[in-house]
């Protein structure tokens, strides 16, 4: 990284002597893939990349670029910069446009990448596969699934500081399904992530599996009615609950554009949206998180930053100076490097724990497939359950039922929650578009919600 810096000074240097006012943003990655499909290891490849993105900026009018970035093109890019200055006279002036401002200058960068990912042998990912299918080898599973594990890196500056702010790190993320051939090809689903290779953990995926695999085998499928349940969600299901809830309500370029589900007129920082039992906040300097970024991606600090405390609406993310600008805000943190905590309560933390909880009938689900809004407006949302979803009763599993559809409100579910687990988990949010960037939601492992509105079920004849 300390190379990759020394160039973008450099060049934020030819901006300040052309008298050119604009931001220089450097991302990169490595990237490991490991796919099996059907029992077969599909693909097994590696790739890297680097690329620069250019804003300029004169008076009320802008312009930007991209392109592949090496150290050998660092004269190229000086050129790349100079045509697209003159071309800046061209553009429409943006009325809201406000100069642009320094970011932050200090002692900020962090270097955290774990050297054992950005160069892991891809035989210890495909070791995984194979540990799993040496497990079922009797059980007459087809395995699916990937192992992506990488490093990547961003650096910015802009030509009213002399100095970048860069952050480097590595994750990886994990998913396996099995399909039971025998049993109507009932599916089961185990998951990891992690940011450095010591929390990789293979045994614990293959015996959660085996765990799964036992239970839908030697338990009934059953129907439920639609109507009122109490849900306990696992970790997954609860992270991707919030993970959506989190686009309506902590984005404060959704809530001034009117694109949230609060209400602008009677909903605000201050206001009490939630249960009491739900704090929510984003600090990179937590040692709980994975993925502590303490610079964003635009130039700015990050410390702790509340978003829900018992309850109460806290702060929003402002990470655009476009809408910032429109809407005479200032930018206070950059919501794509955050790394959302939801505090633990003092429910079950362990599955048998959790199961010996539910003394009436409650359904187990873990986790949450095709989640889209409804009405966005309201924080209405639907979705089904997938990968081993339970009825427990008694202390019990009575049986494993069909997938079942939720069609509710992040309003009511968040304002009904009965117990959060004593202990967290971390789950992977990150996605495969555009460049490495790994995402993590941390949240008890399990949490209770009460009167969730189940509307259908994938049991034939029902929808």
């Amino acid at each position: 990284m300390k190379t990759v810096n020394q160039s973008l000074e450099a060049l934020n240097d030819f901006l300040k002597e052309n008298s050119i006012t604009g931001t220089l943003t450097y991302r990169s990655e490595i990237s490991h893939l490991v796919r099996c499909g059907r029992s077969q290891i599909s693909l097994n490849v590696s790739e890297e990349g680097e690329k620069i993105f250019i804003e300029l900026q004169k008076g009320k009018k802008k312009i930007s670029s991209s392109s592949t970035f090496s150290l050998e093109k660092i004269a190229e890019i000086k050129e790349q910069i100079t045509a697209l200055y003159e071309k800046i006279e061209f553009m429409p002036e943006v009325e809201h446009l406000t100069p642009l401002k320094p970011i932050h200058e200090g002692d900020t960068d962090k270097h955290v990448a774990d050297k054992k990912i950005s160069n892991i042998d891809s035989n210890i990912m495909i070791d995984l596969f194979k540990a799993i299918d040496h497990e079922f080898t009797n059980d007459d599973v087809e395995i699916s699934g990937a192992f992506s594990a990488g490093e990547y890196s961003y650096c910015v500056i802009n030509s009213l500081v002399d100095k970048c702010l860069s952050y480097q790190g590595t994750d990886f993320n994990i998913e396996v399904v099995l399909q039971l051939l025998k049993h109507d090809k009932k599916e089961l689903r185990s998951a990891s992530v992690g940011e450095n290779l010591s929390q990789f953990n293979q045994a614990e995926i293959v015996k959660e599996l085996r765990t799964l695999f036992d239970i839908k085998t030697t338990t009934t499928r059953e129907d439920v009615e639609p109507g009122e349940y109490d849900v306990v969600f696992s970790a997954h299901a609860f992270a991707e609950l919030t993970n959506y809830m989190g686009y309506l309500t902590f984005h404060g370029e959704a809530y001034q554009y009117q694109m949230s589900m609060l209400n602008k007129e009677t909903q605000k920082v201050g206001s009490k949206i939630f249960g009491e039992n739900i704090t929510i906040v984003d600090d990179p300097s937590d040692s709980d998180i994975l993925f502590g970024r303490p610079v964003g991606i635009n130039g700015i600090s990050r410390s702790i930053f509340p978003l829900i405390k018992n309850g109460v609406l806290s702060n929003m993310f402002y990470s655009d100076k476009d809408t910032c600008d429109r809407f005479s805000l200032e930018v206070n943190n950059d919501a794509n490097v955050s790394s959302i905590k939801v505090e633990t309560g003092i429910g079950p933390s362990s599955f048998d724990e959790m199961i010996k909880s539910c003394t009436k009938p409650t359904i187990f689900i873990p986790y949450i497939h095709y989640m889209n809004f409804t009405n966005p407006a309201k924080g209405e949302f639907t979705g089904t359950s997938r990968f081993g979803t339970f009825l427990v009763n008694e202390g019990k599993i009575q049986s494993h039922l069909y997938n079942v559809r939720l069609n509710d409100s992040y309003m009511d579910l968040f304002n009904n929650i009965e117990w959060l687990s004593s202990q967290s988990a971390h789950i992977n949010t990150s996605d495969t578009y555009g460049m490495r960037m790994a995402s993590s939601i941390t949240c008890p492992k399990f949490v209770k919600i009460n009167k969730v509105k189940i509307t259908g079920t994938s049991a034939p004849g029902r929808g």
